[in-house]
Parts: C-alpha cells; sequence; structure tokens
C-alpha cells in the first residue's frame, strides 16, 4: 500500500517538470520541421496558418495568378515560346494584296519563288509534252492574240518567243526553256509562257508563276474572243495576285498547328481544317481572282459584259453535267453566285476601260469609223433604215 503511493507521487512529480527545463535536442526532434519552418529549408519560422478548402492564395501566401510564367511547368513554358514566335512571325508577315487591299500570310521570298517557278515549269513539259498545240496552230494563235493584248494592255510583260517549247537539251530527254531566265512575273519577271493543250475533255485554264495553260475544252465556252479574254483575265489574275505562293505560305501554317496540336496530344484533323481554313481561303483567291481579272481585260479594251456572261454559261455546263458541290464544300464558289457579283462590278470595270489608253484610240478608230460610214445616222437607230 505504502509502495503504491510512493509511485503515484513520483508520477505526480515528474508531470511537473517546466517545458523550458527539456533539452532543446530532444525538443526540435518532437516538433515536425513542416512546423517549425517555412516552405524552404533553412527559412525563418512562421507560425502554423489555417487554410481553408478553395483559397485563392498561393504557398508563398500572395494571390495565385495562372498568368505568372514562374509557376508553369516546363512543357507548358516550351508551348508558350513556341506559341509566342509562332504569333509574331505570323504577324510580322503578313501584307495586303495590292490589286484588292485583302491582308494574307505570306513569307515566300522572291528567290524561293523563282526555284518554285522552275520546277513547276519542268512538271508542265512531263505532263503535257505531246500534247500541246504548235505555235502555228489556228487555236494558238487565237490563244496567243487574247494573252499578247492583255499582257501588254496591263504592263506585265510579254509571252516568250513562239517555239521555246520545242528547244530540246541533249542531255536529258525533255523539253526546256532552254536559257531562258525564269524569274516568274509575280516577283519582278517579264516573261510569260503559253501552252495550248489539246485536250477537248478538260474544261479548264490555269496560270501560275508566269505558266499559262489553256486547255482546248475551255473554247467552246469561251464562245469568242470577249470570253476566252474573261477566262483568261481571271487566271493571270491569280497569277498577277501570287495566290500559289500564298498556298505554299499556308501549308507552313498547317504543319506547325499539326505539331501543336501533337504536342498536347490532341489528334489533328486534316478534314476540318480544310473545312475551316483552306476551302475558305480558296474561295477568297477565286473572288478576288474575278475582280483583278475583270480589270484585266476590261483595260485591254474586251467587252466586261462577257465576263458574267462567260460565268453564267459555265454555270449551266456544270449544272447539266451535276458536278457542282455543296459551297461550303467546294474550292470554287458558285457560277452563278460568281456571275452575279461580277455583273455588279461592270460599272467599274468601264470606268477602268475608258481610262486605259489602249481602249482610247481603239474608241476613236470607232467614232471615225462611224462618221465615214453613217454619215450621221444614228447606230441606235440602225434598225429603223431602209438600204437602198
Amino acid at each position: 500500500m505504502f509502495s503504491s503511493i510512493l509511485r503515484l507521487s513520483r508520477c505526480s512529480r515528474l508531470s511537473t517538470v517546466p517545458v523550458s527545463r527539456i533539452p532543446a535536442r530532444s525538443l526540435r526532434l518532437a516538433i515536425p520541421p513542416s512546423r517549425l519552418y517555412g516552405s524552404f529549408p533553412g527559412g525563418p519560422p512562421r507560425p502554423p496558418r489555417y487554410v481553408r478548402f478553395g483559397d485563392s492564395e498561393g504557398p508563398k501566401g500572395g494571390a495565385h495568378n495562372p498568368w505568372d510564367v514562374r509557376t508553369w511547368d516546363r512543357s507548358s513554358q516550351v508551348m508558350a515560346g513556341i506559341g509566342a514566335f509562332v504569333v509574331v512571325y505570323y504577324v510580322t508577315h503578313l501584307e495586303q494584296v495590292p490589286e484588292t487591299g485583302r491582308w494574307r500570310f505570306m513569307d515566300i521570298s522572291p528567290k524561293y519563288e523563282a526555284k518554285l517557278a522552275e520546277v513547276a515549269h519542268q512538271q508542265l513539259l512531263h505532263e503535257f509534252k505531246g500534247k500541246v498545240l504548235p505555235p502555228n496552230h489556228p487555236i494558238t494563235r487565237h490563244v496567243r492574240r487574247v494573252v499578247t493584248r492583255i499582257l501588254e494592255a496591263n504592263n506585265l510583260g510579254t509571252l516568250d518567243a513562239p517555239d521555246v517549247h520545242t528547244r530540246l537539251l541533249p542531255s536529258a530527254d525533255i523539253w526546256t526553256a532552254g536559257e531562258v531566265d525564269r524569274i516568274p512575273p509575280e516577283v519582278g519577271g517579264r516573261e510569260w509562257h503559253l501552252f495550248v493543250v489539246n485536250d477537248d475533255k478538260v474544261v479548264n485554264a490555269m496560270a501560275s508563276f508566269g505558266d499559262i495553260v489553256v486547255f482546248t475544252g475551255i473554247l467552246p465556252v469561251a464562245k469568242d474572243e470577249n470570253g476566252l479574254a474573261a477566262v483568261l483575265g481571271h487566271e493571270i489574275g491569280h497569277a498577277v495576285a501570287r495566290h500559289a505562293s500564298e498556298r505554299y505560305s499556308s501549308v507552313k501554317i498547317f504543319i506547325i498547328l499539326a505539331m501543336a496540336l501533337d504536342f498536347l496530344g490532341i489528334p489533328f484533323s486534316s478534314f476540318i481544317a480544310q473545312l475551316l481554313y483552306d476551302l475558305p481561303n480558296s474561295r477568297a483567291q477565286e473572288f478576288e481572282a474575278d475582280k483583278i481579272g475583270l480589270r484585266l481585260s476590261a483595260r485591254a479594251c474586251f467587252d466586261p459584259q462577257a465576263v458574267p456572261e462567260m460565268f453564267k454559261r459555265l454555270g449551266r455546263l456544270e449544272a447539266a453535267m451535276g458536278s457542282r458541290p455543296v459551297d461550303f464544300l467546294a474550292t470554287h464558289p458558285a457560277s452563278e453566285k460568281r456571275s452575279k457579283v461580277l455583273q455588279e462590278m461592270l460599272p467599274e470595270a468601264y470606268a477602268a476601260q475608258a481610262a486605259s489608253p489602249m481602249c482610247g484610240s481603239t474608241v476613236d478608230h470607232m467614232a471615225q469609223f462611224r462618221d465615214t460610214w453613217l454619215g450621221g445616222l444614228d447606230p441606235d437607230r440602225m434598225s429603223e433604215v431602209r438600204w437602198s
């Protein structure tokens, strides 16, 4: 009994020992480091703080800023740097199309464009070898006359020599233009090349990098020189606006976009990219070429009214063939819509024609013909005149 009371008294004395007399080493071991120091080892001690769920303060006690790059992980910083570079590169390579004022991305240098022109020219020579009509063929001479008139009236340069495509290099079995300087007209060159391809099944024509290709299948739709000028003016308008180089530049955007999405683990859909960017841009280029082509043919003294009329005929042909896709899935706008837009632009085309020096002389010759042969009669009332 006495021994039990003695043990209890000893235990009570042990519990009354002050904390200040406990060795500091034992105290440090008893208190967790996270309670004694701050977030960084060796930092000054800070009192414990109760953090409520959803607290907007960060680990340093300040407000959390999601735009603070220092708090991002390594991959996010890399992506942000690449994104900033792409945006700056894109903005610094924006330019306006001189003829229409449309903004576009263009980063093709004239030197690289000259290389593209040479490659494209050689591809055309290979693709249409044996199908190009000779220079003295009536159809070739007909097309050449219209092309020359458009180029000269708009100070765009001249066609090459008629026999330039018949020069054969002895070292290779390919047709070539020999030592002709291949600086494309789009970047300051003055020489154009014409290919009249004998293929009645292809209703088309095209022009890029100074090469003009006309398929004989387009001639019935063109109908006459005025209609052919409408077709050629549109195609030369593509070359003047450098649409081929613009498309090459756009490819880089798709590549960078695909790489960025792949880095983020997002699958790249070429169909969606084509639907949202490529096809709308292609249709915008077609409308732009229509506008430029109308001006080019009008300055060359061709009838501006023939341009919308030609597209009406093309629309009827498309309807008969049943080959017209849905508008937002098509690379070209509907011919009826293009004809309507061009019809509204006719006053501008007639003004450009009146201001053209070439057309001024044509008007003077027509006036002289009227005064000489009509004897003062009103041409608008010629159906009322009886010839004896």
